[in-house]
């Protein structure tokens, strides 16, 4: 929804960190949900940190940060009740 109403949608999230207030504008007020989801938004951003390196993928279910079926599945099993859709695991596909 955000996104929808910004009005440089090519800024990198970095570009618009850069300086105080954040470099940012939008084509509507930030008034009831859209300011919510912005505080949300701003929120979670401020734990992150940026560098220059390359971006990179991390599986946060398994040690060593590579996907595999076997953490997916384990995750899904540990994670409580499992929904009446449990036959798709039994399902062959060619």
């Amino acid at each position: 929804t955000l996104y929808n109403i910004v009005q440089r949608k090519e800024d990198y999230v970095g570009t618009v960190f850069q300086s105080t207030p954040l470099n940012i504008q939008f084509r509507h007020a930030l008034v009831g949900e859209r300011w919510t989801a912005w505080m949300h938004l701003v929120r979670r951003w401020i734990d992150v940190q940026l560098s220059d390196q390359p971006d990179s993928t991390r599986w946060k279910l398994a040690i060593n940060g590579v996907f595999t079926v076997k953490s997916f599945y384990m995750d899904l099993v540990n994670s409580g009740p499992i929904s009446r859709s449990l036959h798709i695991w039994k399902v062959k596909v060619p």
